[in-house]
């Protein structure tokens, strides 16, 4: 039997907000996310932790590390950027991707980066996404849906060639990598851009990042 779409979406909110009312969800449950709490219809106390402002920061690598931050974005293409232990640039790219959904771009984000990592050398590399999914799917050594099947493996198979760890970032904290990403709509194929000749806003959320300056994100 077909279901219309707005009927499901309602069943499903139903759902949640009893799950809630029976106390099987918690505030805690909608942590920082106020706005998909709204969504279902439930109301969190101002006190609640759902409701918490926070500071995201970006943290240099230990040496030998490099840290690596990819960006994938649906319309533009992909971005990242590696730094060394003491916050400088090793390198950065960006490309525009023929690609219509969000998990693909950050995938092929991720590989690209990882790629310029082995060119320039780094072979341990912390890397940090903003992608909660990809990061977890890593971690968990899942391979999510057929449709990422192959990208997941590539980016398996690349890692196991390096000494890496990976893990999350918030978006606010991943500003390079996701500026880089957005500039991407901009080219016409891949680009590796001077490191001695920046732009002066990408510049600048360098060194913020260096010197270990707090993103706001709100609650």
């Amino acid at each position: 039997m077909n279901m219309d779409a707005n009927i499901i979406i309602e069943n499903v909110k139903r759902k949640v907000l009893q799950l809630f009312n029976f106390n099987i969800l918690s505030s805690k449950t909608f942590y920082r996310c106020k706005h998909l709490a709204e969504f279902f219809g439930i109301t969190l106390d101002q006190g609640s932790p759902a409701m918490a402002d926070s500071f995201v920061y970006w943290i240099k690598p230990k040496h030998p590390y490099v840290k690596l931050n990819t960006d994938g974005s649906v319309g533009a293409g992909a971005g990242g950027i590696i730094r060394d232990f003491g916050g400088e640039v090793v390198a950065t790219f960006a490309t525009p991707l023929q690609i219509n959904d969000v998990i693909s771009a950050e995938l092929s984000a991720l590989i690209l980066g990882l790629e310029l990592c082995i060119k320039y050398g780094c072979n341990s590399v912390w890397i940090e996404l903003d992608a909660m999914f990809i990061v977890q799917s890593i971690k968990d050594g899942a391979t999510g849906n057929a449709n990422y099947f192959y990208l997941f493996r590539k980016v398996k198979i690349i890692m196991n060639e390096m000494n890496v760890f990976i893990s999350h970032i918030y978006r606010e904290g991943n500003v390079c990598a996701d500026w880089l990403a957005n500039r991407s709509f901009t080219l016409y194929g891949y680009e590796e851009l001077n490191i001695l000749n920046l732009d002066q806003v990408l510049k600048g959320m360098i060194l913020m990042d260096k010197a270990c300056m707090p993103y706001f994100r709100a609650g």
